[in-house]
């Protein structure tokens, strides 16, 4: 099976069950037949185009069928594709379209406007998705071709397929290579094999196609042979709706979309969920009690990175598992806790997380320094994250190496501030992190979000509250009261943008 490429993993189920629902897009649904046969149409007018193998191509689109076409030909083809979020701008957009190196783009219609319009690509290395524009060539109308169309392509699963932007940082980033290779073993070894998923699953896409793993709950399920239900964008009620429409019995879920969901699970009728898998940023303790009540299945919480996909995972249904873990690591992979200098750290010592996978991915894109640092010689790739073991072998996440506290020489992690500030039931959500200070070099800010039921002198039972729990290195010198936290699209408390309101604020 893993020596055939994407596209022909899933144009074999056209043999065995063409008729059998592929996609669900809204009010669309498209089998096997038909999705193999809109691909070959695309990957056909992608060759007119002069698109080919070995092409590096952007692509900008929201959830959607498009995305889906545009996924299984670049798999037929060999193209590698860069997936990219549509509210990129400005340096940023053209900074992403030059570490890729890409050629070529596909566009919904605001971005390939933008495209043009500040001269980042020529027109006619534009395609246009949602709409026409002049001068452009538009993906419905290059779909329509009467092309003479070749079964015979098969593209090398061992080359750049996947070209996905290091997310959350300020820096230059930094295009992580996936083959279809390594998408192959994640969507069976990793996943298929680990959920015990079959043909007669539906899987649920809630989060942006951008991101890696929605592209592995879209692919897996369609190199299956299951059934792939696409959300254009999460909301709690289409996410609830979705699941009791479509009987929905598998899905990868953000944190952030599963506490969103807590008011209303109780009341949905989910009866047909087998499996959900918190994945993104960890839940909290009492999150996850409220939520194992609410879902009556397997329940599971995932640790990860983009670079090797599920590291560590374990079914929070099953009795007497640690609950403040990430779980163990996956069968086949191997972890490891290291100080600075790399050197294996004991059982219940913090240190960074390194791992060992079949996996990883094939390299950071024209960055071959960067990838062999990222690496031992052992062959294990550090995480930048920071977690220990336990003597049962569940792993714990502690935070990121880069948002370690320096206070007083001694290290401070944010997670324990926060862990400590959730303790209060009218603080909805919070972060902290070290912000540079003249007098003290570098000081601990903690941003919090109160409920409505929060007392009126909250920022002072707070304060109190710490200095109750902490320790003195511990403490948090600027309390910053928020309406919300900022949040990537993935869920994920976004830090530098907490720093940058504040200084804004204070300026």
């Amino acid at each position: 099976m893993h020596n055939k490429n994407i596209y022909q993993l899933v144009q074999s189920h056209t043999v065995t069950q063409p008729d059998n629902v592929a996609c669900i897009y809204q009010q669309t649904q498209v089998n096997y037949q038909q999705l193999i046969n809109k691909v070959d149409s695309l990957a056909a007018g992608f060759t007119r185009y002069g698109i080919k193998q070995g092409h590096k191509v952007a692509l900008f689109c929201p959830n959607n069928l498009e995305f889906v076409y545009c996924l299984l030909a670049a798999a037929k083809l060999g193209i590698a594709l860069a997936p990219l979020p549509l509210t990129l701008k400005g340096q940023a957009l053209s900074k992403a379209l030059q570490v890729a190196d890409c050629s070529y783009a596909i566009a919904w219609v605001s971005v390939a406007n933008q495209l043009i319009r500040n001269d980042l690509l020529p027109s006619d290395k534009v395609i246009s998705v949602g709409g026409d524009i002049d001068g452009v060539t538009d993906m419905a109308s290059l779909m329509s071709l009467s092309i003479e169309q070749s079964n015979s392509f098969s593209a090398d699963i061992n080359a750049p397929f996947i070209l996905t932007m290091t997310s959350g940082s300020t820096g230059q980033p930094k295009p992580i290579v996936f083959t279809q290779s390594t998408k192959i073993v994640r969507a069976f070894d990793a996943t298929v094999q680990y959920y015990q998923l079959d043909k007669s699953d539906v899987v649920m896409v809630s989060t942006p196609l951008y991101h890696s793993l929605a592209q592995r709950s879209l692919l897996m399920p369609l190199m299956l042979g299951a059934s792939v239900v696409i959300l254009a964008k999460f909301s709690v009620d289409a996410w609830l709706d979705a699941i009791e429409v479509h009987k929905i019995s598998f899905l990868f879920a953000v944190s952030s979309q599963l506490k969103a969901l807590l008011p209303k699970l109780k009341k949905a009728q989910l009866t047909s969920l087998k499996c959900v898998v918190s994945s993104s940023a960890t839940l909290e303790s009492e999150d996850k009690k409220l939520l194992l009540s609410a879902l009556n299945c397997r329940f599971h919480e995932c640790y990860g990175a983009s670079e090797m996909g599920v590291i560590s995972d374990f079914d929070i249904t099953q009795p007497n598992v640690p609950i403040n873990s990430v779980g163990k690591p996956l069968p086949n992979l191997r972890i490891k806790i290291c100080d600075s200098e790399r050197h294996t750290l004991p059982k219940g010592s913090v240190g960074e997380i390194a791992c060992c996978s079949s996996t990883a991915f094939l390299g950071y894109y024209n960055l071959p320094e960067q990838t062999a640092l990222s690496y031992d010689n052992e062959g294990y790739f550090f995480t930048g994250d920071l977690g220990y073991l336990d003597d049962d072998g569940y792993l714990y996440y502690v935070g990121r190496t880069k948002e370690v506290v320096k206070s007083g020489g001694i290290n401070v992690y944010p997670s324990d501030i926060e862990l400590v500030s959730n303790y209060l039931p009218w603080v909805v959500e919070c972060a902290a992190f070290g912000i540079e200070d003249e007098k003290f070099g570098e000081v601990i800010l903690l941003a919090y979000v109160c409920s409505d039921k929060a007392p009126s002198n909250a920022k002072a039972q707070l304060q109190m509250h710490l200095l109750k729990e902490l320790t003195d290195y511990q403490q948090p010198r600027i309390l910053f009261d928020m309406v919300a936290l900022p949040k990537t699209e993935m869920g994920k408390i976004h830090k530098p943008s907490i720093k940058q309101a504040y200084l804004q604020g204070k300026g």
